[in-house]
């Protein structure tokens, strides 16, 4: 029997949409009928700027993204995912996980970091050095570094401290950055592909992880001269696999 796929958009919006998207880009389906059920929400105003969160303190995001997967679970999903990077650190994801497995047991909440590491290990089994472009905020709790623990023949490599500024700002930024500008303004690649650049030929990444949900709406594969590891979509073919395994499209 199929499953309903829950998506908690808002966090950013347009990431919400691109996952829906990528879950149906890697459904096989030769009519509408044949596609999953899917419901999604969309409630930024109660869910808190994650990075803010992890680097301020504050109300915990969790509260609000709870909030959303309760109204998925109402209407039918059991399979939920959660387009957000940043959102996969313990001290937010662990709080949803947790309540969710008290109220609604049935549910199955997919991990996104879990998938993309896990995939990376698969991809490179001799072990690689991994390139990481993110917000602050999950460069400041380590969230690769702890899903990659298991992996010891993976090496993370970070942006400086001023790399990771310019792609923040690249994502926040009022004026440029990928949140507020749609579609995403051409100063926002330039600082993607700067840094993306520099991982690889100073770094020695031989791929690069876009760890944000806003970054593969600005960089696609083959704009770098390594290959892009894009958690949104590994994110949608585990809630297809999970929702109906039968149906997830070959890579």
């Amino acid at each position: 029997m199929e499953r309903a796929i829950g998506v908690i958009g808002g966090v950013g919006p347009y990431a919400g949409i691109d996952l829906v998207q990528k879950i149906f880009d890697n459904t096989i389906a030769e009519k509408d009928q044949d596609h999953l059920d899917l419901y999604m929400t969309n409630l930024p105003a109660s869910i808190g700027d994650r990075t803010a969160y992890l680097l301020s303190g504050g109300p915990n995001p969790a509260d609000g993204l709870f909030e959303s997967l309760r109204k998925l679970a109402r209407m039918g999903a059991t399979i939920i995912a959660i387009p957000c990077n940043t959102a996969h650190a313990p001290a937010i994801y662990d709080v949803v996980k947790r309540r969710a497995a008290q109220e609604f047991p049935n549910i199955v909440l997919l991990n996104m970091i879990e998938e993309t590491c896990a995939y990376i290990a698969r991809q490179y089994p001799e072990g690689a050095r991994i390139g990481l472009l993110a917000t602050q905020g999950t460069h400041a709790v380590g969230l690769y570094q702890q899903y990659l623990v298991p992996y010891p023949h993976l090496t993370l490599v970070e942006p400086d401290a001023e790399g990771q500024r310019s792609v923040h700002d690249a994502i926040y930024n009022s004026t440029y950055g990928i949140k507020a500008v749609s579609p995403v303004s051409a100063k926002s690649v330039e600082i993607l592909l700067e840094v993306g650049h520099s991982l690889i030929a100073e770094q020695g990444a031989s791929a690069l992880i876009l760890g944000c949900t806003e970054l593969p709406l600005a960089l696609q594969f083959g704009m770098l001269p390594a290959p892009l590891i894009d958690p949104t979509l590994l994110l949608a073919r585990a809630a297809v696999h999970a929702a109906a395994p039968d149906k997830l499209s070959s890579c």
